[in-house]
């Protein structure tokens, strides 16, 4: 009977590597140690594997593209991040294909088969949710806020993220410290693991400071808009007419409760301190001020197009999982 076939994403399993490491072997270009190159073609052999020709062309044809992916070019977080990521490509010669994907798995699953069929060589994305294993493409790949899923091991990889956990914790020990007792939440809904930390922060520094966790004092908006943060203020002080605090997990739902704040004639922050996450430039033009939690859009940016463009060349990644400090901004509406 003759050998079971196989296929590369098999041989990748049973020889505990990665994909892009059995094509560096199978192709003899990148690096890898002996051992790795032993027990890869120990399998090759033993299941007489024959890699695709036509498959093989494509891969060595790929152009210097660069995929990036990002939820919603409106906010400027992600829109800063896409520039910044797209001029440090530039100088290493590649070009990025900037898609949008408004937040909706669809249309994210439409750009990745395009980004498929243009043959990019490689992709560095904020996807709308916990990363899908079967939507992704089998090239060096760079995660960025949002955790992917623990099965995406098709292609070699690195998750960037800020320290999340630790920003909410910070945002809402300041507006404990500056004497806020009812301190409510404004956060994205779903399984986005940025937020998701932020609020287990922010639920931390309650615990440790003896303050009730009331979910009367939580608000989880569909989508990052100003609209939904101000909606979200309106829901909050309806409910808790003792609120004198509030943590937004991004600035621009912040922006937004600071905004209904306004309208109401309600004083920030002698009656209602806010604090967002992020540091948009709009924070230094609200009425007042907003203090925030900083994540460096520009050492995220360089660190994805470094790390991208070292396993595009076949370099092995030294750290799959780069987390980075985070700090407070104390501004005028705490």
């Amino acid at each position: 009977m003759p050998p079971k076939k196989v296929t590369l994403e098999e041989i990748a399993q049973m020889a505990g590597v990665s994909i892009a490491t059995v094509s560096r072997v199978i192709n003899q270009n990148g690096r890898f140690s002996k051992e790795t190159e032993k027990r890869v073609k120990d399998i090759i052999e033993k299941y007489n594997y024959r890699p695709n020709q036509m498959a093989r062309g494509l891969r060595k044809n790929r152009g210097k593209v660069v995929g990036i992916i990002v939820p919603d070019v409106t906010n400027e977080f992600f829109a800063r991040m896409a520039v910044e990521m797209q001029v440090r490509l530039l100088r290493e010669d590649y070009m990025a294909i900037i898609c949008n994907t408004n937040e909706s798995a669809s249309i994210e699953k439409a750009h990745l088969s395009m980004l498929k069929s243009l043959l990019v060589s490689g992709l560095i994305y904020i996807t709308h949710e916990s990363i899908d294993v079967n939507h992704t493409l089998i090239v060096p790949t760079i995660y960025i806020d949002r955790e992917p899923s623990p099965n995406a091991n098709e292609s070699e990889h690195v998750f960037i993220e800020s320290e999340n956990y630790q920003g909410g914790y910070l945002a809402t020990r300041h507006l404990i410290d500056r004497g806020c007792q009812r301190i409510g939440i404004i956060s994205l809904e779903g399984k986005i693991s940025s937020h998701n930390n932020r609020f287990e922060g922010y639920l931390g520094a309650l615990k440790e400071a003896g303050l009730p966790i009331d979910k009367d004092l939580f608000f989880f908006t569909k989508a990052v808009t100003y609209e939904d943060g101000s909606l979200a203020m309106d829901n909050l002080l309806e409910k808790n007419n003792d609120l004198d605090g509030v943590f937004c997990t991004a600035d621009i739902l912040a922006l937004g409760a600071l905004q209904f704040l306004l309208r109401n004639d309600i004083n920030a922050p002698e009656e209602v301190k806010v604090v967002g996450f992020d540091d948009i430039s709009s924070c230094t033009r609200s009425i007042p001020p907003l203090s925030t939690i900083h994540q460096s859009v520009e050492l995220i940016a360089e660190l994805a197009v470094q790390n991208l463009i070292s396993m595009i060349n076949g370099d092995p990644t030294e750290k799959p999982y780069i987390k980075l400090p985070i700090s407070l901004i104390a501004r005028g509406s705490t």
